[in-house]
């Protein structure tokens, strides 16, 4: 089988379009490869964001919960009946001391020692 110039100039021609079709590829290939680090760091970025705001909300969600206990009609009664019974502890024990107080009349009778001491 002989080569003739045309056959040559044919082959040329198809490993330059071969060669240019790999640059072109390897070049296409590399800047799709930047575009998707680049996603991917955007990627990371928005998980972090959502990590922090699910973080955050769970944090509200407690803080509801315990505002939301604290606030429960049987919590309020029973915060209510212990108030109203430390009320009534302090005033009976007002009483007590005003009574105290009233027996005290201020002045101290004079007790000379006795002959013994």
């Amino acid at each position: 089988m002989e080569l003739g110039l045309r056959e040559l100039l044919t082959i040329g021609t198809v490993l330059a379009g071969l060669g240019g079709t790999w640059a072109v590829i390897k070049s296409t290939v590399a800047r799709i490869q930047e575009d998707l680090k680049g996603i991917q760091d955007e990627i990371q970025s928005l998980n972090i964001r959502l990590d922090n705001t699910e973080s955050g909300d769970a944090v509200m969600k407690h803080q509801i919960n315990v505002l939301g206990s604290i606030l429960s009609p049987d919590n309020l009664d029973k915060s209510s009946r212990e108030t109203e019974g430390l009320t009534h502890r302090v005033n009976a024990l007002r009483r007590d001391c005003d009574t105290l107080m009233k027996s005290h009349n201020g002045s101290h009778k004079y007790i000379p020692p006795s002959k013994g001491e």
